[in-house]
């Protein structure tokens, strides 16, 4: 009974250790939200997560909280973040702000404003990539999407940029793109070759499929 005792206590005290040593505290803030049911949904998807204890979000400061084992890592957090279109953002990270009006100089950037019906066709720039960044003024993950694709934009001579505002989602706009394109949400990008031809499109706040989408077409 004694020895069975001591190996109990051994195991408990093993489990105790390990334990001890994998859970972890992660901090950071948050961007692109615009309300406290935003800060509520992300928190109950950092919930859900496998190895998260617990975890909390604040929209007053944009901070989250996640306490979790050792499973748990600052990429896999930002990968969930983002898949809600957020940003996560960890000490010493900051989001790039928009272009500066001296930036945009002799940048092919057109905003078309309204929320109207458009053709395409019309916008495209002949030998040059076509990207088409539909947002709306109220789109908090389209506040932090579009300085990023200023800067592909910028970097890239090769690509043009067309900023379509949708207004609402019942402006003639977003229903045009609901039933081309399927357009679930925003941000929500197209991407046509420099011969016109649709490349693909990019639900969400995901500027490496945009880069992969324009590099596919250089290939």
């Amino acid at each position: 009974m004694r020895k069975a005792g001591l190996i109990i206590l051994t195991m408990l005290w093993v489990s105790s250790f390990v334990f001890g040593q994998t859970s972890q505290t992660f901090t950071f803030t948050v961007e692109g939200m615009t309300c406290n049911n935003c800060a509520q949904s992300l928190t109950e998807t950092l919930q859900k997560m496998e190895g998260v204890e617990s975890a909390s979000v604040d929209f007053s400061t944009k901070t989250a909280k996640v306490i979790a084992t050792g499973d748990v890592t600052i990429q896999k957090l930002k990968t969930v973040v983002q898949g809600r279109n957020f940003e996560a953002l960890f000490k010493g990270e900051f989001l790039p702000p928009p272009l500066t009006a001296d930036e945009k100089k002799g940048l092919d950037i057109l905003v078309i404003k309204g929320g109207g019906k458009i053709n395409i066709k019309d916008y495209l720039t002949e030998g040059k990539i076509t990207i088409f960044d539909f947002y709306a003024d109220w789109c908090g993950p389209c506040r932090v999407f579009s300085p990023k694709l200023e800067r592909l934009i910028r970097d890239n001579n090769n690509v043009t940029l067309r900023k379509a505002d949708i207004v609402t989602w019942k402006s003639a706009l977003s229903k045009q793109l609901t039933k081309t394109y399927k357009m679930p949400a925003l941000p929500f990008v197209l991407v046509f070759d420099d011969h016109g031809k649709l490349l693909g499109k990019v639900e969400g706040n995901y500027i490496e499929q945009v880069e992969s989408l324009v590099k596919s077409n250089r290939d």
